[in-house]
């Protein structure tokens, strides 16, 4: 069993879906030893990373198990894809998964500061206001990429 949660564009998460109410119900369609893979954008470092930390703590309540991977290993802005499972999360071994391995490697992280980060609750869901920078930073994003002459007018 795996559920893939990524139902994020730029701009604003649905945050209603990344509460521990939301999370025990995907976790509650999972057979044992299913695993959820969570996709959230955000900061690794700095004053903008509290939601992604939050995320994590969220996770870490209602899991035994979690590892963390970044899609720009080198870079505070990030995709951060969250495995998480009731049971321990191992690649296979094998030669053909040499290169896997290695690549996961440099994108796997194991420690985000959490000392202020919160558990997601419905009664308790600060994220939109967390996010504001990555909302920003996604429209830089969108500018550069697009150009000025066609978003800005």
């Amino acid at each position: 069993d795996i559920i893939v949660h990524d139902c994020f564009t730029g701009g604003a998460e649905p945050i209603h879906l990344l509460s521990v109410e939301m999370i025990s119900i995907l976790k509650s369609r999972l057979k044992p030893g299913g695993i959820l893979v969570l996709n959230f954008v955000g900061f690794l470092h700095g004053d903008n990373s509290l939601a992604v930390a939050s995320i994590a703590k969220t996770l870490d309540t209602l899991f035994a198990h979690k590892r963390t991977f970044v899609s720009a290993p080198n870079e505070n802005f990030n995709d951060f894809i969250f495995y998480v499972s009731d049971q321990p999360l191992h690649l296979p071994s094998s030669p053909a998964n040499k290169r896997i391995e290695a690549w996961l490697k440099d994108r796997e992280i194991n420690v985000l500061d959490d000392k202020e980060a919160i558990v997601v609750t419905d009664d308790f869901n600060p994220l939109e206001s967390m996010q504001v920078a990555k909302a920003e930073r996604y429209r830089e994003l969108l500018v550069e990429r697009v150009g000025k002459e066609i978003m800005i007018w």
